[in-house]
């Protein structure tokens, strides 16, 4: 007896073929859509850059007033310190950390007259009285020094222009121009903060505007003999800067 022979129907089998060869072809493009896309990790390179630019000194004057009880009755004292305004340069040399954190040193000079004076007088007990009074005044013209360190941190920036901010302390050196005996030579201690921003002009060239602040104690040039009525102050000398900044190496991916 002869056993039985099964056989697929013709159509059966010709779907089996044509759907076989749909997901043949299919495979690789469904397995490209679902493969995650590829991320491009950018990696910040370290940059250095250096600017030497024109900066203006702008120093408010500081008065004080002083009241006394004397012989003669109340008696009032009037100190007056003042910086005239003046041009410099600044150097910077930038070193940058991190893509939002970086330093500078700061070397920058400029030349001005302190100027002083100092007046007392005694208020009258009667209108027929003419209490004693005295005032003195002068000026010292001054070489003033700058060397700072500070930390830049990065704002917000866009493919050319840049923003950032800085503080820091250092120290101010104060030469006088006509007494050259290092005794009148002092440094004092300062604090600098600014903030500014910068326009890109290509990859290796920038320009830097920027306003500085330099916070400390007015110099009195270890000088007691002399007759300029010398005070010292707290005072914040305002410094507005332009400079040309140049860039080493490639910008810096961020």
């Amino acid at each position: 007896m002869a056993a039985p022979q099964f056989a697929f129907p013709s159509e059966t089998l010709r779907s089996l073929i044509l759907a076989c060869t749909v997901a043949w072809m299919a495979g690789p493009h469904i397995v490209a859509q679902s493969a995650p896309p590829t991320i491009t990790r950018q990696m910040f390179t370290p940059e250095t850059d250096i600017s030497l630019g024109i900066s203006g000194q702008l120093t408010p004057t500081r008065t004080s007033l002083q009241y006394a009880e004397s012989l003669s009755g109340p008696t009032v004292s009037q100190t007056t310190q003042g910086t005239s305004p003046s041009a410099g340069v600044l150097g910077v040399i930038h070193q940058a950390i991190y893509s939002w954190l970086g330093y500078n040193i700061n070397l920058g000079y400029s030349r001005f007259p302190e100027r002083y004076s100092r007046g007392e007088a005694s208020r009258p007990t009667s209108p027929t009285e003419y209490p004693p009074s005295s005032f003195s005044q002068g000026s010292i013209r001054t070489n003033m020094y700058e060397l700072t360190m500070a930390y830049s941190i990065q704002g917000p920036r866009t493919e050319r222009w840049s923003t950032s901010a800085q503080v820091g302390a250092g120290g101010l050196f104060f030469l006088p121009i006509h007494n050259p005996s290092p005794f009148a030579v002092q440094c004092r201690p300062a604090m600098v903060f600014g903030t500014g921003f910068t326009y890109m002009l290509s990859s290796h060239l920038s320009l830097r505007a920027e306003y500085r602040g330099l916070f400390y104690k007015n110099p009195t040039f270890h000088n007691s003999n002399t007759s300029v009525p010398i005070s010292d102050f707290f005072v914040v000398t305002n410094e507005p800067t332009v400079s040309v900044v140049y860039i080493f190496g490639h910008k810096s991916t961020r």
